[in-house]
């Protein structure tokens, strides 16, 4: 069974989340570990990654949540789009109608 990408925040992901897709902004990268930090306003996460993006890049991340060897929670990227020119208030707006639904 293949689990589809969740958005979440990232203070809302939890250790037995499958699949998540966060949108957040790159704050720091580590070429030699291939990861990078993602703050999405609500806090930060490393992502594992092939592709490393710039720092002050806007990015969407959809991957597994895995705790790394310090027992934190990060993710393990399948896909890592660049979002910039995206309307990230806009998207903050619809999140919130949809969970008024």
């Amino acid at each position: 069974m293949r689990y589809y990408g969740v958005e979440k925040d990232i203070v809302e992901i939890k250790e037995d989340d499958k699949r998540v897709s966060i949108v957040g902004t790159v704050v720091r990268k580590n070429t030699t570990k291939y990861s990078m930090i993602v703050d999405d306003g609500t806090g930060e996460i490393e992502v594992y990654t092939d592709t490393l993006f710039d720092i002050g890049n806007l990015v969407r991340v959809i991957g597994r949540i895995f705790k790394d060897d310090t027992s934190r929670l990060s993710i393990n990227a399948e896909i890592v789009q660049d979002f910039s020119g995206f309307d990230v208030a806009l998207y903050q707006k619809v999140r919130i109608m949809e969970g008024k639904l």
